[in-house]
């Protein structure tokens, strides 16, 4: 197993509403993706690639603002079936996390006491 599908399975363990986690390379290029066991996509591959695709150029496009804002920390959206959110890399060719969950998970303590430590452990965060 690849060093980025390890990640994210440690990811999807952290949280038994954590439905999926995906890494992205600074090219948007899905090179990790791992779903929990018996959760169903409601995506298709190609539909999740094209989707990290626009979340890293949305990334980027943030960057603009930075120095006036802070850094970001990661963003979210909920949908009616499930909540995501894309979490800033910025260590390495990473250039984000994408984590769904769960509609009633708890996703921004999640995200700050169990993600971001974890993401930190492995250097893919300052």
């Amino acid at each position: 197993m690849r060093n980025e599908e390890k990640i994210c399975n440690e990811i999807l363990e952290l949280d038994s509403s954590i439905r999926f986690a995906g890494i992205a390379n600074k090219m948007g290029k899905l090179v990790a993706a791992q779903f929990t066991r018996g959760v169903e996509a409601l995506l298709t591959r190609e539909e999740i690639e094209a989707n990290m695709i626009n979340a890293v150029l949305r990334m980027k496009t943030r960057q603009d603002y930075e120095q006036k804002l802070g850094k970001t920390i990661y963003t979210f959206a909920l949908y009616e079936k499930v909540k995501r959110a894309s979490i800033a890399l910025n260590k390495g060719d990473y250039s984000l996390l994408m984590v769904s969950f769960d509609v009633a998970a708890d996703h921004e303590s999640i995200i700050l006491h169990k993600i971001l430590p974890r993401i930190k452990q492995h250097n893919l965060i300052a």
